[in-house]
């Protein structure tokens, strides 16, 4: 009785949305490993905790955005807020602000399903 219930925890473990890997599909590992050490950067935490969590977030990124798409939103999102002249470009139009803004979403709610807040 034991081993079919841990039969059936494995087994809903591998059933489980939370356990499937995003379709990271033209995602360069470049790019992947670059978004989570960003992201272990900017917390505290044991390495592993934060790797996995950090994972976590950008796999399911992934299920919200194509890499291109990701690329074009992750570097508006961070172009858009540098200063003087250059920045401006991004900052006066109404669709980069826009984008910015969707995509920190995006990222505040893979975080919070990741448990990184």
């Amino acid at each position: 009785m034991r081993l079919f219930s841990y039969l059936s925890v494995f087994a809903f473990t591998l059933a489980s949305p939370l356990a499937q890997p995003a379709d990271m599909e033209g995602y360069s590992t470049v790019l992947r490993v670059e978004f989570v050490l960003e992201c272990m950067r900017d917390r505290e935490g044991t390495v592993y905790e934060m790797m996995n969590k950090c994972s976590c977030a950008i796999d399911r990124l992934g299920q919200h955005y194509s890499a291109k798409e990701f690329v074009d939103a992750w570097t508006t999102s961070k172009a858009i807020t540098i200063a003087g002249e250059r920045g401006a470009a991004l900052r006066d139009n109404k669709q980069a602000k826009q984008l910015a803004r969707a995509f920190r979403d995006s990222v505040k709610q893979a975080e919070t399903d990741c448990f990184l807040r």
